[in-house]
């Protein structure tokens, strides 16, 4: 029996006594997060957002089995927030950008069945290579989540209804919940939000996708800002076989929804918590320009040291090699940019021969 098959669907129910520590801990790393962000000007602001946006649009796409170009995505969101002169970005980076700021800024508001219709016909706006798959609107079939080869299938879940008539009836229901006021914590209302919208999975195709994004619209809403300061997908993406464990098994339960809960504050608690490693970048990154203002790098050189103050991309080191793949210079050309950046004082070199590696100061 599938969640949906229960007698009282959609009244879902929660032990709210077993999830509150999960909800406080999620606050309790919210709160530092959006008191630093506070503390920063726009344009830092701005800069923190466009990280958070970047790890959101790579990581769903990550989810959904895709590969979106980093740069492509970084050109669409520095093009979008306006906050610096970017190269040409893809279509599809793109419209995902669109489609989560426009949800994002607009939390405030009712979502409608006609949001979901004009942000599905933007994320497919180049042609889905199954033509008969129906785009800007709700299903008009059955609908399976299954894995492995024809004749060994294993059906992972099956979602509500057969026809078009019926998706709609679940999706009034649907919108009800989400455009009420009745609910005793917003972070709540988006797990229980995700959960419902994967479940009904009213679209042919993107309904993943749009869980996630309901879901970060939701906790816009319950974080009272319009910002994006932590990433959802990329605490999920990172865990992926975790969430379809749990997302299977309570699929399959009863409408008691607390482990799901749970799991998902959970996974908000170190999301904010990774957030706030990275403002905290963000500053070290501002005293780093302020202290070296002076200073003449090359195009290549302003590159790495931008990905060294604002990633973990390498924590462990850089090499010549990874240097020359990032910039896409000579050997040549790569050793003589770090040896300038070690005598200027911005680099520090561990190791010797193949294992040097070269660290920010």
């Amino acid at each position: 029996m599938w969640i949906w098959q229960q007698q009282n669907w959609p009244n879902f129910e929660y032990d709210l006594d077993k999830i509150l520590p999960s909800l406080e801990m999620a606050i309790r790393n919210i709160s530092p997060l959006m008191a630093l962000a506070n503390q920063l000007d726009e344009t830092k602001r701005l800069q923190l957002e466009s990280q958070v946006l970047l790890e959101e649009a790579l990581s769903t796409a990550k989810i959904e089995g895709e590969l979106l170009d980093r740069e492509s995505v970084c050109s669409s969101i520095a093009n979008r927030l306006g906050i610096e002169q970017t190269t040409q970005s893809s279509k599809s980076s793109q419209a995902f950008i669109d489609v989560l700021l426009e949800s994002i800024r607009s939390a405030n508001q009712p979502l409608k069945e006609s949001d979901l219709f004009k942000w599905q016909h933007m994320l497919f706006i180049e042609k889905p290579m199954l033509h008969d798959l129906i785009i800007g609107d709700y299903r008009h079939d059955t609908m399976q989540v299954v894995s492995g080869r024809h004749g060994k299938q294993t059906i992972h879940f099956e979602a509500p209804c057969s026809n078009r008539q019926c998706v709609q009836q679940e999706m009034n229901t649907f919108f009800d919940y989400l455009n009420s006021a009745g609910v005793l914590s917003g972070y709540i209302k988006a797990a229980i939000a995700k959960f419902w919208f994967v479940t009904i999975h009213p679209f042919d195709d993107g309904n993943g996708r749009f869980s996630r994004i309901i879901a970060e619209r939701l906790l816009v809403k319950a974080d009272n800002t319009t910002l994006r300061l932590y990433s959802l997908s990329t605490e999920i993406e990172k865990h992926r076989n975790d969430y379809y464990k749990i997302l299977e098994r309570t699929q399959k339960g009863n409408l008691n929804l607390t482990e799901w809960i749970i799991w998902f504050l959970n996974t908000i608690a170190a999301s904010a918590e990774a957030s706030l490693s990275k403002l905290q970048k963000i500053q070290q990154s501002t005293l780093f320009w302020d202290r070296n203002r002076d200073i003449n790098l090359n195009k290549r050189q302003r590159k790495l040291i931008t990905r060294l103050l604002q990633t973990h991309d390498f924590a462990e080191g850089v090499s010549r090699r990874k240097y020359k793949n990032l910039v896409g210079a000579s050997d040549a050309t790569s050793a003589r940019d770090l040896k300038e950046l070690l005598k200027l004082g911005i680099l520090k070199v561990e190791g010797a021969g193949r294992s040097t590696k070269y660290f920010i100061i």
